[in-house]
């Protein structure tokens, strides 16, 4: 029997056809459509205060799923202690990402590193619900994914990639906002201190 999985979707006016294609690519997972919040990490925590599953997925709506390998891939990554990160695509086939590090160019990795290997960040959090209640989620736009695998490593969970956790990205371009401002840096900057001072 698959686990319950919460698959959180945050989107805006203008991009129904993006969301669906989305959602259709997920049969698996619980649908959670956030639809209005002025940023993705206000949608994702608006999300996660009513989903109730023991996994939770952190989405974007102009994300489609390859397969299906990535479900058990990802369980069985946060229930040995980890925060799974994809390898994300382009639709031509090209390799978006693998993993994030805040000191690549465009944040992103590109080189396909071993399965398993540690990553500065997931750019889409997989969480189990232990995990996701103690990390909690700031209510900034570019930075809410960072916060996630960052706040998890302070305690004790580290981001690594996952082969079978497979992902493209059709950017979306409706309502985007294409870059990290410098409200988003502080939101993340200040969470991080406040977390640390505990």
């Amino acid at each position: 029997m698959a686990p319950e999985i919460d698959l959180i979707v945050p989107t805006v006016k203008g991009r129904e056809e993006s969301l669906e294609r989305c959602l259709r690519s997920f049969p698996e997972t619980n649908d959670i459509i956030v639809s209005g919040y002025p940023s993705c990490g206000q949608a994702w925590a608006a999300g996660l205060r009513v989903s109730e599953a023991p996994y939770v997925m952190l989405c974007a709506d102009d994300i489609e799923a390859i397969d299906s390998a990535w479900i058990e891939a990802c369980v069985e990554a946060v229930n040995d202690g980890f925060l799974p990160a994809p390898i994300v695509f382009r639709p031509d086939g090209s390799i978006e990402s693998a993993g994030g590090d805040m000191n690549a160019s465009g944040c992103l990795l590109t080189d396909v590193r071993p399965n398993r290997a540690p990553v500065d960040f997931t750019p889409m959090p997989f969480v189990s619900r232990e995990q996701i209640d103690q990390i909690g989620m700031i209510p900034s736009h570019m930075m809410c994914d960072v916060w996630v695998s960052h706040r998890g490593r302070q305690l004790g969970y580290e981001t690594v990639l996952l082969h079978d956790y497979r992902l493209t990205h059709h950017h979306e371009m409706v309502g985007r906002k294409s870059a990290t401002g410098p409200s988003d840096q502080a939101v993340y900057e200040h969470a991080m201190r406040k977390a640390t001072e505990q």
